[in-house]
């Protein structure tokens, strides 16, 4: 776990005045409603103020105004184990359904915002492509000024972008699995990418063979000669057991042909939240015979194969979890979480992948850090006592 920095001392401190704190963090949410809304009021160009409402693209896909392919109508998890964490969560992670997944062409294709969002010249926007009524007035598609003036790119093209294509989790559950229609858009599509900042990012395209087809895509304002929207899998946090499956067939035969250790336990490194006694925690599962590994200091095909070879898992919840993508039938996992900051997205793949998921809470503090007790940690490596 990383030293505390000032900055985080002093945000810990102010989360922790939980009244205070949520008391400004609402009355910057009114002014930045209050600053948007007020550009939307004036603006009657497609450059000046946000879109002014929504239209639901699958229901012209429906009713033949767009041509495209529903893919499923919904998806379910399995049945979920009494107590589990997707439930002590409260995030709704198994209940926001039905969530049809589907494609449609869109020509001269207008998108706006940060999370490329298609619009049309009467400032709708596509309610799909920002995540639903439930969370479209959070996007930064719907939140903005003013628009730079848009670039035309001829062609077809598709896209991983919207507000949750950053990160390990959302990169492997979020974005790559909307490019599951690719073979139905015509040869050659584009790809329109944020910007590659991680190593995964260009190795996961690498290994699904589309580097030669990707733009790196920082503008906020484009028009396509066709668009070929492929909506998003789910609500993010909700898995899609039929993406799971469709990751699996595309990046397990990239997995490195090397031999790894069987019990592993992930080190975060750098992070806000942690274990405050983590060298008692690491220091007892080396001696135990564990191998302690940090993901992210990997080449992504060796963490496929870390992971595919895996008989137990220990792990803080974090975004190291999401390679349990990769893990093999029966696989134990234990999740190590802290009570103010509880989310079941990595149980969710589990049960996908039918393993064998168990998770433990602690009393934390404002900086989501805990202590794991010593008579948890003897328990849980202990050779004696776990096997």
């Amino acid at each position: 776990m990383a030293e505390a920095t000032a900055w985080t001392r002093t945000l810990d401190r102010w989360r922790s005045s939980k009244g205070l704190y949520h008391h400004a963090r609402s009355l910057s949410r009114g002014v930045r409603h209050g600053w948007f809304g007020f550009f939307r009021a004036a603006g009657g160009s497609v450059r000046l103020g946000g879109p002014r409402g929504f239209y639901e693209g699958l229901e012209l896909l429906r009713g033949g105004q767009r041509e495209g392919k529903v893919l499923t109508d919904g998806q379910r998890l399995p049945p979920l184990p009494e107590g589990s964490l997707i439930e002590c969560s409260g995030m709704m992670q198994n209940a926001r359904q039905p969530w049809p997944v589907f494609w449609e062409t869109i020509p001269e294709a207008r998108l706006v915002g940060a999370s490329l969002a298609p619009m049309t010249e009467d400032k709708l926007l596509m309610i799909e492509a920002v995540y639903g009524e439930e969370f479209s007035r959070s996007d930064p598609s719907w939140n903005y000024a003013f628009l730079p003036k848009e670039l035309h790119l001829k062609g077809s093209w598709t896209s991983l972008i919207s507000r949750w294509s950053e990160g390990f989790y959302h990169w492997f559950t979020d974005a790559l699995p909307r490019l599951g229609p690719l073979a139905d858009f015509p040869e050659g599509t584009g790809i329109l990418i944020p910007p590659i900042r991680r190593n995964y990012q260009k190795e996961s395209l690498a290994m699904l063979g589309l580097i030669d087809r990707l733009r790196e895509t920082p503008e906020r304002h484009l028009v396509l000669g066709e668009y070929h929207f492929s909506s998003p899998v789910g609500m993010t946090g909700c898995t899609n057991p039929r993406s799971v499956e469709w990751l699996r067939g595309r990046f397990l035969p990239h997995a490195a042909g090397i031999d790894t250790p069987k019990r592993i336990v992930l080190r975060r490194r750098g992070k806000t939240r942690g274990i405050l006694n983590e060298s008692e925690f690491y220091g007892v599962a080396e001696e135990s015979d564990w191998v302690v590994i940090d993901p992210e200091e990997m080449p992504l095909a060796e963490q496929i194969a870390w992971f595919r070879n895996a008989k137990e898992v220990v792990a803080e919840h974090g975004a190291g979890l999401t390679n349990l993508l990769w893990s093999s039938p029966g696989c134990r996992v234990t999740e190590l979480c802290a009570e103010n900051f509880l989310n079941g997205c990595y149980q969710a793949i589990a049960l996908c992948n039918h393993l064998d998921h168990r998770h433990r809470v602690f009393a934390a503090d404002a900086g989501n850090r805990f202590v794991v007790p010593t008579s948890f940690i003897e328990e849980l490596f202990r050779p004696s006592k776990n096997h």
